[in-house]
């Protein structure tokens, strides 16, 4: 005989008895795997504390052997390792490239197919100007000029305004620091944002990625008090978002 005790139960039979849409019951998504492209700062800043996340690292070297990647391999732990660039960027299901933007074209001929891919840009276009300041180096920025060249793959700038010392550690910027965010693909920039909030950084995605020449700017202005020696000048980026006004007819033209 049924009595209403036994209703709980019966649910809870009923609803592990529902077909799942794959057939399987709903798990959280397995981490990628991220070849970090570039064993310099920013590779040594973010491949070990991508492992500390859970992340499975594999570092693309020109010399994977080398005494230093070997020690940098160790210091990551969590199962990373060190591959020539064009097997790690097939080992890998995001890239992560830091390497320096001079070295850019050269890497992308090392690269195989990388259809569908995330290739997280955290590269600058830039170069030394007469003034001693940095100017760009590309009519356009490295994240378009890389697009361009991978139109198969969903390229997002990010962390490409942020220190090498708050990417080993945000804590050292005293306080929070915005990761601006571009790239034409949508969906690629919503799980580079998940990654970039778990490093500790807040994040706003300003658009697509013709957007990176911008960005790639505002790391012109963050070397600004590195080279005229005013390091107690130096800056992280902190976007104050919800700051519109309480009223507005809109955007106006610029011209």
């Amino acid at each position: 005989m049924f009595r209403p005790r036994h209703l709980p139960t019966l649910l809870l039979l009923f609803v592990a008895c529902l077909p799942w849409q794959d057939g399987h019951a709903t798990e959280p998504e397995q981490r990628p795997v991220i070849a970090v492209i570039g064993t310099g700062r920013v590779g040594t800043a973010l491949g070990p504390r991508l492992a500390t996340l859970g992340y499975e690292v594999v570092y693309g070297s020109r010399s994977p052997e080398r005494a230093d990647v070997r020690s940098l391999v160790k210091a990551t732990g969590n199962g990373a390792s060190a591959l020539s660039i064009e097997a790690a960027a097939k080992r890998g299901d995001w890239i992560l490239l830091a390497t320096p933007y001079r070295a850019m074209h050269s890497v992308l001929e090392q690269f195989g197919d990388l259809d569908g891919k995330i290739i997280i840009d955290v590269s600058n276009a830039l170069k030394a100007a007469d003034d001693g300041l940095m100017s760009m180096a590309s009519d356009t920025s490295a994240g378009e000029e890389l697009q361009a060249a991978l139109p198969s793959a969903h390229v997002v700038k990010a962390l490409n305004t942020v220190g090498f010392h708050v990417m080993a550690n945000p804590a050292a910027a005293g306080g929070p620091v915005t990761v601006p965010i571009v790239g034409n693909s949508n969906s690629a920039k919503t799980r580079v944002t998940g990654l970039v909030r778990d490093l500790g950084f807040e994040t706003i995605d300003l658009g697509p990625i013709r957007q990176a020449r911008y960005l790639e700017g505002m790391a012109a202005l963050y070397l600004v008090p590195y080279l005229q020696g005013r390091r107690e000048d130096a800056f992280e980026f902190h976007l104050r978002k919800d700051s519109s006004p309480q009223e507005s007819t809109g955007v106006r033209a610029a011209q």
